[in-house]
């Protein structure tokens, strides 16, 4: 696995449910004109809870900030933990032994390899050390499965009694969300969610048109009539205040007489 090997362009490998699969095409053997013959052939995968594929599942474990460069910087961070635990291709060791390298002549079962064989573990070696995201799928990982992997196992390792409290506790929010400015009644996201259920969220609000008002003149001098109906509404607005009514209206008549000083000129009359 020392050599230095370079994969020829020819050559088409693909990752597969499987495995590595490996095309290469006998060009030495064709004849002119006619088309080179390709042998496929197809590196395994490790299979599942594989040894290797534990190994770097417990390390994580006990390397938080190994799992942290692979959360912020993929699988290439992974290089050096590969290296360190010297994590081999699955066709490259024995399924039962502690990830020992085969002969080069040899497979993972101790049969012995056809040349095209041997040149395809040699392509797949090249591939082993250079991409880790193809390892990590060769070991039967990918990102996000490992993560997950990891996180499960350290919550399985100090479970907690009520994983949803200790959880809304570490984010700082109280047992249960305050609803609406007083904490009573629906909140907005409630009342709109209401509205848009009832099918009312496109009707306006009230127009200009919508608004009655009615005027009339007083005179100069006269006292300002108290319209009861008026004056008892807007005194509901000062409870407690004595002669509320009567001051608002004496406050609405003067208004009343400006605006007619003020539009007498408009209508070309003399005040």
């Amino acid at each position: 696995m020392s050599r230095h090997i370079n994969i020829p362009d020819n050559v088409h490998i693909e990752l597969v449910s499987d495995g590595l699969r490996i095309d290469i095409p006998r060009v030495a053997q064709c004849k002119d004109g006619e088309l080179p013959q390709v042998v496929s052939l197809l590196l395994p995968k490790a299979p599942k809870d594989d040894h290797q594929s534990q190994k770097l599942l417990r390390d994580l474990r006990c390397h938080p900030f190994d799992l942290a460069a692979l959360i912020e910087k993929g699988p290439e961070a992974l290089a050096p933990v590969s290296k360190r635990l010297e994590l081999v291709p699955p066709w490259r060791y024995e399924g039962d032994s502690d990830g020992m390298a085969s002969d080069v002549h040899t497979g993972a079962i101790g049969q012995r390899l056809t040349p095209d064989e041997i040149l395809a573990m040699d392509y797949g070696d090249v591939l082993w050390k250079k991409d880790m995201s193809l390892q990590l799928a060769l070991l039967g990982w990918t990102k996000e499965s490992l993560i997950a992997a990891v996180w499960e196992a350290w919550a399985q390792a100090a479970p907690l009694p009520d994983a949803e409290l200790a959880l809304r506790e570490a984010a700082g929010q109280p047992e249960e969300p305050p609803r609406g400015a007083a904490n009573e009644g629906p909140s907005i996201a409630e009342w709109l969610a209401e509205m848009a259920e009832q099918g009312r969220l496109h009707l306006p609000g009230p127009q200009f048109h919508d608004v009655e008002i009615g005027l009339h003149i007083v005179g100069q001098g006269s006292e300002p009539a108290a319209d009861a109906s008026q004056s008892d509404g807007l005194a509901a607005l000062l409870p407690g205040v004595p002669g509320a009514a009567r001051g608002l209206s004496l406050v609405a008549a003067g208004l009343m007489q400006r605006a007619e000083q003020l539009a007498a000129p408009l209508r070309g009359t003399k005040m």
